[in-house]
């Protein structure tokens, strides 16, 4: 199971059961601790209906009572393939 979190203005932006795009960050321990992907993503509000969880942080950082499942779908690449 892994731990991420996104920052976000107001929990509403945040659409269930919906594929959306997000900037993350892991929580897991470890060197990679803090690193952001951006990602395609579905959330649900029941934790357990998928195995990754997320906590979500408002715009300058306090922590939101709201807590989601999350299944990354995929990576998105913001930076074209011939600058990699």
């Amino acid at each position: 199971m892994n731990q991420w979190e996104v920052y976000v203005n107001d929990v509403k932006e945040l659409a269930e059961d919906a594929e959306i795009e997000l900037t993350i960050r892991t929580l897991n321990a470890g060197i990679h601790k803090y690193t952001y992907k951006r990602v395609r993503a579905q959330l649900s509000s029941d934790l357990k209906k998928h195995a990754d969880q997320l906590q979500v942080r408002l715009g300058r950082g306090q922590l939101s009572n709201s807590r989601f499942s999350i299944k990354v779908l995929g990576e998105v690449q913001r930076m074209p393939a011939k600058y990699l």
